[in-house]
């Protein structure tokens, strides 16, 4: 069985205009300079996220990185109402089903909201495994891949990959699988994408399975 390896945030759901209220406020909160738009953050953002951060003028001299990544995601959580799937994912996962597609989802987001969060949007049904990491902070999510690839015997070959970041196109190199697609209506911008891989699409119904 073919195997379809799903990114989540900013592939599945589209939270990008969450992500960046959130920002914008916490800097304003700071007296930051803040005002950041989409397409700033598109340009910008980057794994590991820290490295954003110090881009967009944290010091983490008189917080630390810690602080501020709770707060970050206390404020998701509070405001998570307001994210939507992703233009295109409904047709696209369904037309992954009728071609035999085993479907999964990896995300750096922790495991207890990613089953709440699919849960409330009424995807987990879609999915044969969804993992995410345990702490925010220190786990990977390619240790977690790898881990399940290796006890589930999936064949790295037989696996298609779909994300939205240069992040995304590194774990699919990390789990040996060659077909990784990325779009560009997620959290990074299409030429940064393209740093990686020429294969990039503007949205997810551009994707062939």
């Amino acid at each position: 069985m073919k195997t379809l390896i799903w990114d989540y945030n900013g592939t599945i759901i589209d939270d990008l205009q969450l992500c960046l209220d959130i920002e914008n406020f916490m800097l304003e909160e700071r007296h930051m300079k803040a005002g950041f738009t989409k397409d700033d953050y598109r340009a910008l953002f980057c794994f590991p996220v820290i490295d954003y951060y110090y881009k967009i003028g944290y010091t983490f001299e008189n917080e630390s990185y810690e602080d501020v990544s709770k707060e970050f995601h206390d404020m998701y959580a509070k405001g998570f109402e307001s994210v939507t799937l992703t233009e295109g994912f409904e047709d696209k996962i369904q037309e992954a089903i009728a071609k035999g597609y085993r479907n999964v989802i990896l995300s750096a987001s922790r495991q207890d909201n990613l089953d709440y969060q699919t849960a409330a949007l009424g995807i987990r049904r879609y999915f044969d495994k969804v993992m995410g990491v345990n702490d925010l902070l220190a786990s990977s999510k390619i240790d977690i891949a790898l881990d399940w690839m290796k006890n589930s015997g999936i064949d790295p070959d037989e696996c298609m990959y779909i994300g939205d970041s240069t992040h995304d196109f590194e774990c699919a190199e990390a789990l040996g699988v060659k077909n990784c697609v990325l779009v560009s209506c997620g959290h990074q911008a299409f030429d940064v994408l393209k740093t990686k891989t020429d294969a990039v699409v503007h949205t997810l119904r551009e994707i062939e399975l």
